[in-house]
């Protein structure tokens, strides 16, 4: 059983930081866990992929978006103690629009995240410090999540 407190954490695009509590090598790619604590206004880039995403919210509140006809449509509010599941291919983002941080858990599957963010992210020590240098953006991840088999979705509000 992985042990969270030695796991690794990485600032990722959105100013979200990610924790790995079980990497995909762990289930032979069947499945992958992370933990996310987003700050207030913070969430990925509008994006859709191959895998299929469960949330569950630990703390605070998420809202879950669609970016539908180039702009970003709510589609749930998740509170403490709820889920929200994703389809893989489905365009969607998360957001912190609360006042204070948001804790959740993101399972995928198949494993697809883990080794994602370790490319994607910058490490750090927990998910309170901040990265030496700024995570990498859509444009410069482009290449990078397509081999994963991620498409970030442009929007007009400019959250692509």
């Amino acid at each position: 059983m992985n042990d969270v407190r030695n796991s690794p954490v990485y600032a990722v695009a959105g100013g979200n930081h990610v924790t790995i509590v079980v990497d995909a090598r762990e289930t032979g790619g069947e499945f992958d866990l992370i933990e996310v604590l987003a700050q207030t206004g913070g969430g990925p880039p509008p994006h859709r992929h191959a895998f299929a995403e469960w949330f569950h919210v630990l703390e605070g509140k998420l809202q879950i978006l669609e970016p539908t006809a180039g702009r970003l449509r709510p589609i749930g509010s998740l509170e403490a103690g709820q889920s929200y599941f994703v389809a893989p291919w489905a365009a969607h983002t998360t957001r912190n629009l609360g006042s204070g941080s948001v804790r959740f858990l993101v399972a995928g599957r198949p494993g697809t995240m883990t080794s994602y963010f370790a490319e994607a992210g910058v490490p750090v020590s927990d998910p309170d410090t901040m990265p030496d240098i700024p995570p990498l953006g859509p444009e410069a991840l482009a290449a990078l999540a397509a081999r994963y088999d991620i498409q970030f979705v442009p929007v007009e509000d400019g959250q692509s």
